[in-house]
């Protein structure tokens, strides 16, 4: 019987809206020459980041409805033994895109369970920055997105190209990971030789003397205020709300809905139907404040309709009200304008 390898995991995490779903697509589309395997984490019940993926030359499976690294981490235990179990679907290279809440320590912690301890091992953890967004984020927030940066053996600082040049060197200033590589980045586009094969020496390094996950390199100093721990379950930071239509939306009233949100709503993302582009699906991002709704082409047979995901503070979220304000955006009429 042939001896088989350890398959190299790459884990992209980051806070909601950061980018990684963008990187991911990157990645998947370069010439990386390997047979992939993509896990997609969604925290809301619908998993729009998994639609998201423009690979079709991949495995793609979808955890939703929950956080890899607490609640639903029976799901990634199950999904990664039936992928490695079947010797036709088994990958050369894996990669792991954890929800916007996600602790990637728990989840190297995950993969190094006894059952997955010979067959898989981490390349590479990899946190993507909203580099316009953070500075915006709260005290909870913070502290979350700063447990998610001390995990990073890569920091890709994206949406550079949305701050200005003081803005830029104020923010790396405050920024004192001096062994942790940090990458500016934008639209999610980073050289594929700095995304695989980071190869960290996973056999020995990353796990302390209890059992926990260690960075492959030294640990990052920090500006940032010394928290105390987050709490385990992510459930008691944040809510989720999913709404589905299949009638068409008018986007200037969408638009106004996506501006009026509080802003203790971090992220909204979905698939959308709207009036003037019936033929097409839009795609809607909105992170903080700042909302783009862009075309994506062709609904390829698809029935039109709209999904959308929106994940905040708990408690922000105001359902009966969301709902409301977005059914107010039902269109009928018959426009034939495409968007730009």
């Amino acid at each position: 019987m042939s001896q088989q390898h350890s398959i190299p995991v790459t884990l992209v995490a980051g806070f909601l809206g950061a980018g990684k779903t963008t990187l991911l697509n990157h990645l998947l589309n370069s010439d990386h020459g390997r047979r992939m395997a993509v896990m997609v984490n969604d925290f809301g019940a619908i998993n729009i980041d998994s639609q998201l993926i423009v690979s079709q030359t991949q495995t793609t499976v979808s955890l939703a409805n929950g956080c890899i690294c607490c609640t639903v981490e029976g799901d990634l235990i199950a999904q990664l033994s039936t992928l490695l179990a079947d010797p036709q679907t088994r990958p050369e290279h894996l990669i792991i895109e954890a929800s916007g809440v996600s602790n990637p320590v728990k989840i190297a912690n995950t993969l190094r369970y006894p059952q997955f301890r010979q067959s898989l091992h981490i390349d590479g953890i990899l946190t993507v920055v909203d580099a316009a967004q953070f500075d915006d984020l709260d005290s909870d927030m913070t502290r979350l997105a700063t447990e998610q940066l001390d995990a990073a053996d890569i920091i890709i600082l994206n949406k550079t190209d949305l701050l200005t040049p003081d803005q830029r060197t104020a923010l790396k200033s405050r920024w004192l990971y001096p062994n942790a590589r940090v990458i500016e980045s934008e639209h999610g586009v980073v050289p594929l030789a700095l995304l695989l094969g980071v190869e960290r020496k996973t056999t020995a390094e990353p796990v302390s003397p209890d059992g926990r996950h260690t960075p492959a390199l030294t640990a990052p100093t920090t500006t940032f205020e010394t928290f105390k721990a987050v709490p385990h379950q992510h459930d008691s930071l944040f809510n989720t709300w999913s709404w589905q239509s299949d009638i068409p939306l008018n986007l200037k009233a969408l638009r106004n809905v996506m501006a009026s949100l509080p802003a203790a709503i971090y992220r909204a993302k979905g698939i959308c139907h709207v009036a003037e582009a019936r033929d097409q699906r839009c795609i809607l991002h909105l992170v903080g404040t700042r909302c783009e709704i862009t075309p994506a082409g062709p609904w390829k047979g698809a029935t039109p309709g709209t999904q959308l995901i929106v994940i905040g503070k708990r408690g922000a979220i105001d359902a009966n009200t969301l709902r409301t304000l977005l059914e107010a955006c039902h269109d009928e009429s018959n426009l034939g304008v495409v968007i730009d």
